[in-house]
């Protein structure tokens, strides 16, 4: 019995030292395991792999502090220092055999990575207090649900493919780098804010985070966007029945509604191709500024406070007929719009590399088609061929993009730069009404066409006054030389007695020159005033009882009652239009 107890008994404590062990082994796999960066970059110079991967674990940068922060050179000779060994380095960076360096579920607190040299970068699901890429290089990074607590900043580096899917950052900061290849951020969070300073964007560039913080701030600072090479045409049935090379520079897709957008002094490069820039999304507050946009800007966004367009050089066409804005106080020059720069443009056809909207396109082409264009394949409309004036709903847009700028101008009491925009506007109007005449004739389009080129030549289309009065008095003026050939029952003396006069004066005579000179200059001077009072009378069609003069002279005054009148009816008009602006 006693033997009996003593081994259960010491099978007992076999099960509970067992129990301990197993519990201390199963708490061990459970915890995650910690490395320091730099045994990560001990790997990465000494591995004879292309592939090193890390998931699951704590990283602690022990290599980065303020004396190494933004300083490649002093991020080396610390890593030198913690791991005893020789760091190979070129100009590209650190030399390795690593080509590709994955990232998996990792953790970490302030994590810098400095001078790396990769083919292949990817991080994904990834938690972070700061992550810093420093001076780094890589042909691909992709970037998967990574959160960053406070700040993601990239600087002084070189990437080409670059993709940020779903991350989420509070402050994303890009300093001093160049996307040799397509950018894509899709529906990365940001809380506060994500600025671009002193970037190149080389083979186009998607930027669509999705703003979520109690104020929100994007910027993009002296960044230069270059032409896209890629020029793969495409055939979309519901645009154009020809194949086209659609080319979407960069385009700014937000998400949410971001309490402040500005882009300042950038250049948006552009070549023979046509290039467009797409911002959509709905803005607090948004300026354009000191920017040279050589590409097409489709301004697709509503602006709820306010808006400001100023001081750029734009040689690219303005497509702004999809444009709302909300706010007062915008502030707008007309300088930057001048020449015909307004155009529309058809609706974007969004995802239409999908296979389900019927475009057969193999799978290497529609990545091409996706960083050629951002899945948005625009085409500009201007009113300048036969075939853009058939289309009356894109011409319709086209006039909304001038109103909308000049309803700004309107509200700010800029009536200088309203005015020169409403007579862009009806230019482009007395196009369209030049090609219907031409194209299907008929009196009434002959008189629209004739009737707006007399106003574009009289007020400006109602716009300037003062140049009605100046032309009107030419006008009288031309008309009274031609009623002074003729008799009027107001001269004193008739046209046969001043050419008396005149051959008296030329003659030689004893009495001098003088005297002839005062009758000759009397009878001319009167004669001159009756025909100008009979030109201004005939003008402003005052009335006289009966003509005073006689022959041809009678008939073009009455001819002259009808322009005058007309002319002052439009002067009248004008010149109401610009007293109540």
């Amino acid at each position: 019995m006693r033997t009996a107890l003593r081994n259960h008994a010491a099978c007992g404590i076999l099960f509970l030292l067992f129990s301990m062990v197993y519990a201390g082994q199963l708490n061990a796999q459970q915890s995650p395991k910690t490395i320091n960066l730099s045994e990560i970059y001990r790997d990465v110079i000494q591995s004879q792999n292309e592939t090193l991967s890390y998931k699951d674990m704590t990283v602690v940068d022990d290599i980065s502090s303020n004396n190494t922060a933004n300083d490649p050179n002093a991020f080396l000779t610390k890593l030198k220092a913690l791991i005893n060994i020789e760091i190979p380095v070129d100009s590209g960076g650190i030399i390795s055999h690593v080509k590709t360096l994955y990232l998996g579920n990792m953790v970490g607190k302030n994590i810098a990575l400095f001078s790396l040299n990769l083919e292949y970068l990817q991080i994904v699901s990834g938690e972070f207090k700061q992550l810093t890429f420093q001076n780094m290089k890589a042909d691909t990074v992709y970037m998967d649900s990574v959160l960053v607590k406070d700040t993601f900043i990239i600087d002084d580096s070189a990437f080409n493919e670059f993709s940020d899917i779903q991350s989420d950052y509070t402050n994303h900061f890009i300093y001093s780098t160049v996307f040799t290849g397509y950018y894509n951020m899709y529906r990365t969070k940001i809380h506060q804010e994500f600025y671009i300073f002193d970037s190149r964007f080389k083979e186009g560039a998607h930027i669509g985070p999705h703003f979520e913080g109690t104020f929100t701030d994007f910027l993009v600072e002296n960044t230069v966007f270059e032409p896209i090479d890629s020029a793969l045409p495409l055939y979309l049935p519901d645009i154009s029945p020809d194949s086209v090379v659609y080319k979407t520079q960069v385009v700014f897709n937000f998400f949410s509604e971001p309490d402040q957008v500005s882009l300042y002094d950038n250049s948006f490069l552009s070549n023979s191709d046509e290039q467009h820039i797409l911002m959509t999304g709905r803005y607090d507050q948004i300026a354009i500024s000191g920017n040279t946009i050589q590409s097409h800007l489709y301004a697709a966004f509503t602006v709820n406070t306010r808006f400001d367009f100023y001081e750029n050089e734009v040689s690219g066409n303005l497509i702004l007929s999809d444009l709302i804005i909300n706010g007062k106080n915008n502030e707008m020059h007309w300088q930057q719009f001048d020449g015909f720069k307004f155009a529309a443009a058809t609706i974007p056809a969004d995802m239409f590399t999908d296979p389900n909207m019927g475009y057969d396109l193999s799978e290497d082409d529609i990545d091409i088609i996706f960083r050629q264009t951002s899945n948005f394949a625009i085409k500009t409309y201007r009113g300048l061929t036969d075939e853009e004036f058939e289309d009356d709903d894109l011409f319709q847009r086209l006039i909304s993009s001038y109103y909308r700028v000049y309803k700004t101008f309107k509200e700010n009491g800029q009536i200088t730069d309203a005015n020169h925009t409403y007579v862009e506007m009806k230019d482009v109007q007395l196009r369209q009404l030049k090609y219907k005449y031409k194209t299907y004739g008929g009196l009434e389009n002959f008189i629209q066409w004739r009737l707006n080129q007399l106003l574009r030549f009289y007020t400006d289309y109602g716009t300037n006054p003062a140049r009605a009065i100046r032309i009107s008095i030419f006008v009288v003026a031309l008309f009274a030389i031609f009623y002074f050939f003729f008799p009027s029952e107001w001269d004193t003396k008739s046209k046969a007695q001043l050419i008396a006069d005149y051959k008296v004066f030329i003659e030689k005579n004893d009495h001098g020159y003088f005297k002839p000179f005062l009758r000759l200059s009397g009878g001319f001077t009167v004669s001159l005033v009756n025909a100008f009072t009979l030109s201004l009378n005939s003008f402003v069609t005052l009335g006289f009882g009966s003509i005073p003069t006689t022959g041809l002279a009678r008939y073009v005054c009455i001819l002259q009652g009808f322009i005058g009148w007309f002319l002052l009816s439009v002067f009248t008009a004008s010149l109401i239009n610009q007293v109540m602006f």
